[in-house]
């Protein structure tokens, strides 16, 4: 497996507030991280696709949690599963200023009063509620271990854990023999009990949202970036929670199922939300037209009609639960370093589609990421100075701009 990448356990300090500022026993509970289920994909013909790994043992994940609280529950997820896993035992602690686990906040997690449980096949299965103070920004460090083998969901590499074979080290503040695992999590959210004005905004996307191209994987995209900006500012009770996930399309399953089938679980059901950021479709565009290496003949072309309707679907389906979505346009494409990927003609069409969601006022609200990122020389090219390198995917600097676009945009 590749060497992980510098920074992994790199800790953003966290601003110490009083306990009672974020938290209080009949307070609202938020999703203070997450990530969403991707379905095992076969691979890509891109060289940062890895295989889908098979791992037992014990498995560990740093996770930079945005709100705080005082209880915490962990959701596992089973649901991109095609069996049931075991989970021989999991414990939850917090990271010093070192990134390492502070040994006096290892917990045990339990569920339904039990250690050992089983996760159900295409099921999510979620903690019993536990005491521990959390302060905004803090990582999370979440350990289960799985006695027998389990196929984790593929990734692109921003997602990276440790794994030590051999026998439970889930209450051990060091793993032994450990390699890293680029997958999925198996966690998908860490919910806090903040105070009784806490509210969960749901970043909804691609790879653009899961972080592609940013250094430090425990800050995630501009969702990462917007989170450590309201730690910094003392916001503690505002939960962001990145449903992102590279590869991902509006319309139809590619990496994962389509965001119209999975917008109910990443989105509406999440714990405290309140407020969605859709940045999604240009995955639908680029890979519009082009062979599709897991079937026969290609991907069906697509239109500006065809992702204004899955919009609108999205929006519809988020107005009857009485949650605001906001419409982030789609960002500059054009040189991308995918074959085919981007062309004249469809830059037309993500025209179209931005013009659509700048004045439509369909949306509740607008954040121009595409303004944001694009080269002002240029406007179909991203701004060199926010390029990862590949022409499509923001840097760290990209991302924060992005980030404070949509501080502004919610005037925190």
């Amino acid at each position: 497996m590749r060497r992980m990448r510098s920074g992994l356990f790199a800790l953003a300090v966290a601003t110490l507030l009083p306990i009672q500022a974020f938290a209080a026993d009949d307070g609202r509970w938020v999703a203070s991280w997450a990530s969403s289920p991707s379905l095992p994909t076969a691979k890509l013909p891109f060289d940062f696709w890895q295989p889908a790994p098979e791992v037992q043992g014990t498995i560990r994940y740093h996770l930079r949690l945005s709100a705080g609280g005082t209880k915490v529950q962990v959701r596992l997820s089973g649901e991109t599963q095609l069996q049931d896993v075991t989970i021989g035992s999991a414990t939850i602690a917090l990271a010093d200023a070192k990134g390492q686990i502070d040994s006096a906040t290892i917990r045990p997690l339990t569920f339904s009063g039990t250690r050992s449980v089983r996760l159900p096949m295409a099921a999510p299965l979620l903690s019993d509620p536990l005491a521990l103070t959390i302060r905004p920004g803090a990582v999370a460090i979440v350990s289960i271990y799985l006695p027998t083998k389990v196929i984790l969901p593929q990734s692109d590499p921003n997602h990276i854990a440790l794994l030590a074979t051999g026998a439970d080290q889930t209450a051990s503040p060091t793993l032994t023999d450990t390699m890293p695992v680029s997958a999925r999590e198996i966690v998908s959210s860490v919910l806090v009990q903040s105070d009784q004005k806490a509210h969960t905004i749901v970043a909804f996307g691609d790879s653009i949202t899961d972080g592609f191209g940013a250094k430090d994987p425990l800050l995630r995209g501009w969702p990462g970036q917007l989170s450590r900006m309201l730690t910094d500012k003392g916001v503690a009770n505002i939960g962001i929670a990145n449903a992102g996930i590279g590869g991902n399309r509006v319309l139809r399953d590619e990496v994962g199922q389509s965001g119209l089938a999975r917008f109910d679980r990443d989105a509406l059901a999440v714990p405290g939300v309140t407020d969605v950021v859709l940045l999604e479709g240009i995955n639908d565009l680029g890979l519009s037209g082009l062979k599709n290496p897991r079937a026969q003949g290609n991907h069906p072309t697509v239109g500006a009609d065809d992702l204004i309707a899955g919009y609108r679907q999205l929006i519809q389906r988020a107005h009857a639960r009485g949650i605001k979505v906001h419409g982030a346009t789609l960002t500059p494409f054009l040189g991308s370093t995918f074959p085919g990927y981007a062309t004249p003609e469809k830059e037309k069409i993500r025209q179209a589609i931005n013009q659509w969601i700048r004045t439509s006022g369909e949306f509740d609200g607008v954040i121009d990421f595409d303004a944001v990122l694009r080269d002002p020389s240029a406007p179909d090219h991203i701004l060199a100075a926010f390029d990862s390198g590949d022409k499509l995917h923001p840097s760290d600097a990209g991302y924060a701009a992005m980030a404070k676009a949509a501080r502004d945009h919610f005037r925190f």
